[in-house]
């Protein structure tokens, strides 16, 4: 029994950690706003993170044995708690060739902070035994090179809640445009806006990410590359309010350094 209560413990302080939000800023774990479904073998490199099997963020493929996600999503977690999902179409409906995953190692950044978002970012390893086998419906993403920047729109997608607040049976992207940094701090003058996020979003509303989403990938429409991580903003696809993601340019040589 005291075995058991220790787990329940340990896998609700994990959980809590993938929600990190405050009723004002709240990590774009969240919804798909404004957004469309995507058509199966769309996203290839789109997963599913699930703790205690229940979906809790997105994560991307970047090779056979590798995923990035946000940092908010696992910090605390312990990989046996953890896997990821790749192939899946809809949401709770396994897919005939989905593919699941054992995480054995989580790598979260080491200058992670969860009250402002720095670094949110974190690397999960799979078994080399068990990678993740290339097909129609599976495969991995880009990364962008050293420091490069981003200036189109990008493409953000996952299975977070929709604007009416329910989730989605498929798969949700969204095309949102690029917000300079500088445009962004203006913004959010209550926040700083560190050169390693990357924001996006019409200044308007009506299209973003939220909770749900969190972790998953902001690829660029020009170059097909990931541009970012779902990370935070301030409600869900608001006026004045863009997403903020993890700029993963910013990240490569963090990323290089464990790999291994």
């Amino acid at each position: 029994m005291l075995k058991l209560a220790t787990i329940l413990v340990t896998l609700l302080v994990a959980l809590s950690s993938a929600y990190p939000r405050s009723s004002l800023r709240v990590p774009g774990g969240g919804r798909i706003v404004g957004g469309e479904d995507a058509t199966v073998g769309q996203f290839p490199y789109q997963l599913s993170l699930t703790m205690a099997g229940s979906i809790i963020c997105g994560a991307s493929i970047i090779s056979p044995n590798l995923a990035l996600t946000a940092a908010h999503c696992v910090n605390r977690a312990q990989p046996s708690q953890v896997q990821v999902i790749a192939g899946r179409h809809l949401r709770t409906t396994p897919a005939p060739n989905e593919q699941i995953r054992q995480v054995t190692r989580i790598d979260v950044h080491e200058n992670y902070n969860g009250n402002t978002y720095a670094n949110d970012i974190a690397l999960l390893h799979l078994s080399t035994s068990t990678p993740f086998v290339y097909d129609d419906v599976v495969g991995e993403i880009a990364l962008p090179t050293r420091e490069q920047q981003t200036t189109g729109d990008t493409v953000v997608s996952g299975w977070g809640r929709l604007t009416s607040g329910l989730y989605p049976t498929v798969l949700q992207w969204v095309q949102v445009p690029h917000v300079s940094d500088a445009q962004c701090q203006q913004l959010y003058p209550e926040e700083t806006i560190l050169p390693s996020m990357l924001c996006a979003g019409l200044i308007a509303g009506g299209k973003d990410s939220c909770q749900g989403d969190s972790g998953g990938p902001q690829a660029a429409v020009n170059g097909g590359y990931l541009a970012g991580i779902v990370s935070w903003g301030y409600g869900c696809a608001a006026p004045n309010r863009p997403g903020v993601y993890t700029e993963v340019s910013y990240f490569i040589d963090w990323i290089d350094a464990h790999r291994n």
